[in-house]
């Protein structure tokens, strides 16, 4: 009983990770990229404009990552 309820816990530990690892959301400059456009946050505009990333909307750098992906796969 103590196997199954263990086996238990552990699958509910990992549906709960995997469900909010699918559901995360796209940055406002990663939906402006899918559509073809740039952002248009002033924060990431000049943020953009310095060669950075803006802190406030990309705190894992996420628009750097994908313009480098970008470059690489011209």
């Amino acid at each position: 009983m103590k196997l199954f309820k263990t086996l238990i816990v552990a699958v509910c530990a990992c549906a709960l990770l995997t469900g909010t690892a699918l559901a995360a959301e796209k940055t406002c400059c990663e939906k402006a990229k899918a559509a073809g456009k740039d952002c248009s946050h002033p924060c990431c505009v000049a943020a953009h404009k310095d060669g950075k990333s803006c802190e406030k909307c990309n705190p894992n750098k996420e628009d750097l990552k994908a313009a480098k992906k970008a470059e690489k796969a011209k």
